[in-house]
């Protein structure tokens, strides 16, 4: 079935609605404050060296539509510096709705905590993926002073929807409704119905030739293609500052992502940089090249993203020009049969020679 024939079948079944309706069942509209969940709660506890860190989620079996607190406290001796994770962008599956930071002196050094407040974007499944704490240890027992990175654990939440199981084969149903009216007799709408539903089969015919002549046109446009213009709009910006770097980031690295998925079929959007650089090790589809290049640049986004890390305008330049010449070199046009590579009329980095095209053309 078509979509053209779903949409006219749809508005066919509207119409009968329409004409069967009668007194609106009454309403009864419910507001319920959201207060934070706090059943299940969570926690993991690391430790490396004078820091110690704890991740606490106050519910790991919330109802969709609950809010948790997300805390993490780290304890640091003294005269360790502490680069403290991210603010919201390590949790893509989760809203987050308010976030607070602070940090106490201890008898032993420091203690900082951060509070999230959460909420799921949808049921099932989910997880809070491990929060990075980087360290430099200067103080008197201190070894080293190179950078340390401690990671907090995985923590799995499984997000409950309104009714599953016996609580929906429980709920109440509405009663029954009364008798219909057996006869409309000579009333406007039992005259002219006729108009109306021809209204609707022609809108919903417009509706559906609309939809497949979008979608056509969405198949014929290639990955690359999406990509370069997704690029383009974000470089009319101009390069990131203090306020837009975590944003500017966050899209460059789901441009990348998108492109991944679409051009070699790698589910990029939905993993973590971990998983799917583990996912990249195991395709043929990339040569051994490519999978550095993208490794490197997924790191970039990822130090900005969860580290805090803020690069000047030419290093943001590098990676935008290094995400380009990934798109470039990796597109249709310019893979051989044998395999990933750089097609002879593309320079790394360059725009392809469009002048050679057209006269193979």
């Amino acid at each position: 079935m078509t979509n053209a024939q779903r949409i006219i079948g749809w508005g066919l079944a509207l119409l009968l609605l329409v004409a069967c309706a009668g007194d609106k069942p009454e309403i009864t509209e419910v507001s319920q404050e959201l207060a934070v969940s706090a059943g299940n709660a969570a926690s993991s506890d690391v430790t490396l060296g004078p820091v110690s860190a704890t991740l606490t989620i106050s519910d790991s079996e919330p109802l969709i539509g609950d809010l948790m607190t997300l805390e993490l406290v780290v304890e640091a001796a003294e005269g360790v510096s502490l680069q403290m994770p991210g603010k919201a962008e390590a949790f893509s599956r989760f809203t987050v709705e308010k976030y607070s930071d602070g940090r106490e002196s201890t008898k032993t050094g420091n203690r900082h905590t951060q509070k999230y407040v959460l909420q799921a974007s949808r049921s099932g499944r989910l997880r809070i993926p491990p929060l990075r704490i980087a360290f430099v240890d200067k103080g008197p027992d201190s070894k080293s002073d190179d950078e340390q990175e401690l990671l907090t654990e995985e923590i799995p939440i499984k997000v409950r929807p309104v009714l599953a199981g016996d609580e929906a084969s429980d709920a109440e149903l509405r009663p029954i409704r009364g008798s219909l009216q057996e006869e409309l007799g000579n009333s406007y709408f039992a005259q002219y119905w006729w108009i109306g539903a021809l209204s609707i089969v022609g809108l919903s015919v417009l509706i559906g030739l609309f939809f497949l002549k979008r979608s056509k046109r969405e198949q014929d446009v290639s990955p690359y293609e999406k990509a370069s213009v997704a690029l383009a709009s974000l470089e009319s910006q101009g390069m990131p500052d203090t306020e837009t770097l975590d944003n500017w980031y966050v899209q460059l690295s789901s441009i990348v992502r998108e492109y991944l998925e679409g051009r070699f079929a790698l589910r990029a959007p939905e993993l973590t940089t971990e998983e799917f650089l583990r996912e990249a090790q195991r395709s043929d589809r990339l040569s051994d090249e490519h999978k550095a290049l993208v490794s490197g640049f997924l790191a970039d986004c990822d130090r900005v993203k969860f580290a805090g890390y803020e690069p000047g305008a030419d290093e943001s330049r590098a990676v935008l020009e290094a995400a380009r010449r990934f798109l470039l070199e990796t597109r249709e046009s310019a893979v051989s049969d044998n395999g990933p590579g750089i097609d002879s009329g593309i320079d790394s980095g360059a725009a392809p020679d469009t002048g050679s095209e057209e006269e193979a053309a």
